[in-house]
């Protein structure tokens, strides 16, 4: 039973890298999947990296939404955005409980 996690967190990491590449090429709807699949590699992998990559998932949240509502427009927008994602993150995962980080997935099991 405990290999198809495995497999899935994998997955979902592969999901989010190739993802990631094509958002950084232009199309910025990915952005979105890369977060998801980088949230669900963060739960699946909650006790030992999960932690710390769970950050992670707000770089590419934060991007998703400036794209989503217009507000990136030049490099240095974008910019912005990627620091903010890196300072929630930061904050998120300093100062949140797991408990609250992954609270969706708590109704699952």
């Amino acid at each position: 039973m405990m290999p198809i996690f495995s497999v899935i967190a994998f997955s979902a990491l592969i999901v989010a890298v190739i993802t990631i590449t094509f958002a950084i090429k232009g199309r910025y709807q990915f952005y979105w999947i890369a977060a998801i699949g980088i949230y669900i590699f963060s739960f699946l992998a909650g006790f030992s990296i999960g932690q710390m990559t769970v950050g992670l998932t707000f770089i590419p949240l934060t991007l998703a939404i400036g794209y989503t509502f217009g507000s990136i427009k030049r490099k240095v927008h974008s910019l912005m955005f990627l620091c903010l994602g890196i300072l929630i993150g930061f904050l998120m995962v300093l100062y949140v409980d797991d408990y609250w980080i992954f609270f969706p997935f708590w109704f699952l099991f």
